[in-house]
């Protein structure tokens, strides 16, 4: 993360919610015994309905702090520009979260393999892992096909950005076990792949979409990077706390219900964010 190739943000007269994100997975409080709830991040409007479009000067604000951020590296000045890129450049955290509908569900992806690759169940087959050509590889390049094959090249930058993350957050596992086998992760460290890569997959889009303003005002190159680490670390404690609270550590974490538990976890941390420019 954090270089000079981050743009300026989406422009204007464009669909907030672009037409290939993921809905968003409907979300329950906690627990995988829990009824599905409505999705009260889904616009109720019918389906007809044409796009909302994005206005003129969206990221005016965000811009505006997180420029201040990458010069002075402010914590206050981070969580402005978090809040402007919401309220502002997203819509507001109901269509934010939206936004973020193919994260929720690529972690769901993301549990139904690493908890297939342990039990030595069939993994999805539109994935197309076979885990018999993992066996004995090294844990790196293991890494790296489960992030294509959960999130293959389709075109847009959300599907590269996830593959990104994905990686990042089994390598992250990695650095901190050299030795672990991720095709016999045990249920903690399946959770923190998931909380790690909804983290990191949110921190790539925002560089998508406004790093460069960050990397302009950043005194050097280095600090540019530290300012991004920041930030990551920053979305990270709030995805993490949302987790927590979310999470019942007693059941097994399902594919549906990791689903839900990373939807809502983004939706709380979106509306964390929003708040701060209310």
């Amino acid at each position: 993360m954090g270089t000079s190739a981050s743009s300026s943000g989406p422009g204007s007269g464009v669909p907030l919610v672009p037409p290939w994100v993921d809905d968003p997975p409907e979300t329950t409080p906690t627990g995988d015994s829990e009824q599905a709830e409505p999705n009260a991040d889904q616009d109720p409007a019918t389906p007809n309905r044409a796009p909302e479009l994005a206005p003129a000067g969206r990221f005016r604000g965000t811009r505006l702090n997180l420029g201040r951020f990458g010069s002075s590296g402010s914590g206050e000045s981070l969580r402005r520009g978090l809040g402007h890129y919401v309220r502002s450049g997203l819509g507001g955290s109901t269509r934010a979260a939206q936004r973020f509908g193919g994260t929720a569900r690529k972690s769901g992806s993301v549990v139904g393999v690493l908890q297939a690759l342990r039990s030595g169940a069939p993994t999805p087959i539109d994935l197309g892992i076979d885990p018999a050509r993992l066996a004995g590889r090294p844990a790196l390049e293991t890494a790296d096909r489960i992030a294509q094959a959960v999130s293959p090249p389709d075109g847009t930058q959300d599907s590269e950005a996830s593959r990104e993350a994905l990686t990042v957050a089994l390598r992250e596992l990695i650095a901190k076990e050299p030795n672990v086998d991720l095709t016999a992760l045990t249920e903690q460290q399946i959770e923190l792949v998931m909380e790690a890569f909804i983290a990191e997959d949110i921190c790539r889009r925002i560089e998508l979409d406004v790093g460069k303003a960050i990397f302009d005002k950043a005194p050097s190159a280095a600090a540019a990077g530290s300012r991004f680490k920041q930030m990551n670390r920053y979305v990270r404690q709030h995805v993490a706390a949302s987790l927590r609270r979310l999470r019942d550590s007693s059941k097994s974490l399902a594919v549906n219900t990791a689903r839900k538990l990373a939807s809502r976890a983004i939706r709380d941390t979106l509306q964390v964010f929003e708040e701060y420019v209310s």
